[in-house]
């Protein structure tokens, strides 16, 4: 099932609800199918997000650690295969087998000044994928979380790829 139009909607709508709130961001969370979405986003209109974090969720976790990281390594190279429209492309970083965890991260980097910029995206257990980007300031040598601004269209689109390298990996 495609989410990513019916995520793009319900942002809107959440938005419209808190539209007098002071808030900083909004928060999201919501069971679609067997998904869950969490959501944190700064602003959403007609043509994009400002978006801090996105994460999907699927299903009862597995327990054969086997079969975890093999879905892990499938999942990790269909991300590396779809998620092609960003500012980078993405690479496998980490397979941490021990933990059930793969990293990935948009490479090379966007370097700008002192800083470095890319987009992260962990799979956690074969069942979880959580997406944000980051910036890391070579003077101070520390990373720092930051937002993301997408077209709704490439938001869309991510949120259909991730849920989908989730949903195909059985």
């Amino acid at each position: 099932m495609k989410f990513g139009n019916i995520v793009v909607n319900k942002l809107k709508e959440e938005k419209n609800k808190l539209s007098e709130s002071k808030e900083k961001f909004i928060y999201f969370s919501q069971q679609m199918d067997d998904c869950q979405f969490q959501i944190k986003f700064k602003d959403i209109d007609k043509y994009g997000i400002v978006l801090d974090y996105f994460s999907i969720s699927r299903g009862i976790p597995v327990m054969d650690v086997e079969i975890i990281n093999k879905k892990l390594e499938f999942q990790a190279e269909k991300v590396q295969t779809t998620v092609t429209y960003l500012l980078e492309d993405f690479k496998l970083i980490e397979l941490d087998k021990m933990n059930k965890r793969a990293q990935l991260r948009s490479y090379p980097p966007h370097k700008k000044e002192d800083s470095k910029f890319y987009y992260e995206i962990v799979l956690d257990e074969g069942t979880k994928a959580h997406f944000q980007r980051y910036q890391y300031s070579m003077t101070h040598r520390r990373f720092e979380k930051i937002t993301s601004q997408m077209t709704l269209e490439t938001f869309e689109r991510l949120v259909d790829d991730l849920a989908g390298s989730l949903c195909t990996a059985d």
